[in-house]
């Protein structure tokens, strides 16, 4: 297990965005290598980590964080503000090999900590209705507050449950 003084969670800046790129390149594929097809992976990929896309959801106001523990980088995560009370969380990824250890727990909590920090009293987000990571939410205090079926070009599409925290 992981305690916090192993595990440091930083802002991304643009100049370093190419580390969530290489990021995403080894954790995201493999979570969804079970529910979506090669070419929807490979389409999603560049769909949503080409650099240049990175760089423009920063542009817009999200904010990228990169997760390291014992002095590597193994996972990230993305917040935007929806209004002056509620967030989303865009990404949560972590390398594969430490799921089971807490680490995704820790990681979930600082974000929610740091949006609390903000003004926030709600966090949302999207995950695939097939994803295990329904049930991971779920232990964590979200609910599904609704499902969507999101067309993303190319023929492909995003089935999701929306689900949301309050955050006390």
């Amino acid at each position: 297990m992981f305690t916090g003084e192993n595990c440091q969670i930083r802002r991304c800046q643009k100049d370093k965005i190419h580390e969530i790129h290489c990021l995403a390149l080894s954790i995201w594929p493999g979570s969804f290598a079970h529910i979506l097809s090669k070419e929807q992976i490979s389409y999603m990929m560049e769909m949503m980590y080409a650099i240049p896309v990175l760089e423009k959801e920063l542009d817009r106001g999200i904010a990228f964080y990169i997760l390291n523990y014992e002095g590597t980088d193994v996972g990230y995560t993305a917040i935007e503000r929806i209004d002056n009370t509620s967030y989303k969380l865009h990404k949560i990824y972590l390398s594969h090999k430490l799921h089971g250890k807490g680490l995704g727990k820790h990681q979930l909590q600082q974000m929610e900590q740091l949006v609390k920090d903000y003004g926030a009293s709600a966090l949302y987000l999207n995950v695939n209705r097939h994803n295990a990571a329904v049930n991971f939410y779920k232990s964590q205090g979200y609910e599904i507050v609704k499902t969507e079926d999101i067309s993303i070009g190319n023929g492909f599409w995003m089935n999701d449950f929306v689900m949301a925290k309050e955050l006390k």
